[in-house]
């Protein structure tokens, strides 16, 4: 499985879900520790969460979890927990996090997309991940492809980049194309991708 964090083994845990956005993205409650973890939409979007059910979730740390509300958890992979009839036996829901030290001093992605970004150009989301990633799985819903989206969105939050948004039609809710750019004043239409 494609993961944002190469290096790091995830935890398994299970979780139980205590929110769903519109977008269709969701927050979970570890019931080991009662820690958050953020549900994102293409991890979501599998196996459709409700308000209250519970999964066995493959957790890696969150590293684009805001300071004011911390979410320290980010799901990369979820599935039902099964029910059985009798008594359970006891589980370990925690593995240890090893960072191997060959992949200690690599970048994160969203070192890579800050670095790019700061080279120059006019970038989607996906222009973006398929230039870190060239020939990797193409989909929204691989976690690298929404680690590079974060990233992004990080970046105009902290504003360190310009966002650029188009609608195709009027009361289109979202926008059909996003672009960012660290240097707004030299972005040329020609730059952006044919819509």
């Amino acid at each position: 499985m494609e993961t944002a964090y190469p290096h790091l083994v995830p935890i398994v845990v299970t979780v139980s879900v205590s929110n769903v956005l519109p977008s269709g993205a969701a927050f979970g409650v570890r019931l080991d520790d009662g820690t958050s973890c953020y549900i994102p939409v293409g991890v979501a979007n599998i196996v459709r969460p409700r308000l209250g059910d519970d999964f066995t979730a493959k957790l890696v740390p969150n590293r684009f979890t805001r300071v004011e509300n911390p979410t320290p958890w980010l799901a990369v992979h979820l599935s039902r927990t099964t029910v059985v009839d009798g008594p359970v036996q006891p589980v370990q829901y925690a593995m240890p996090f090893e960072v191997p030290e060959d992949t200690a001093d690599l970048p994160s992605i969203e070192e890579r997309v800050r670095q790019v970004m700061k080279d120059g150009g006019v970038w989607t989301d996906r222009t973006m991940y398929d230039h870190l990633f060239p020939g990797a799985a193409q989909g929204p819903g691989a976690v690298n492809f929404l680690a590079v989206r974060s990233a992004m969105q990080s970046m105009f939050g902290a504003g360190e980049c310009a966002k650029f948004a188009m609608w195709h039609r009027v009361g289109q809710g979202q926008p059909s194309r996003i672009w960012y750019t660290c240097h707004p004043d030299r972005a040329d239409v020609d730059e952006w991708e044919d819509v």
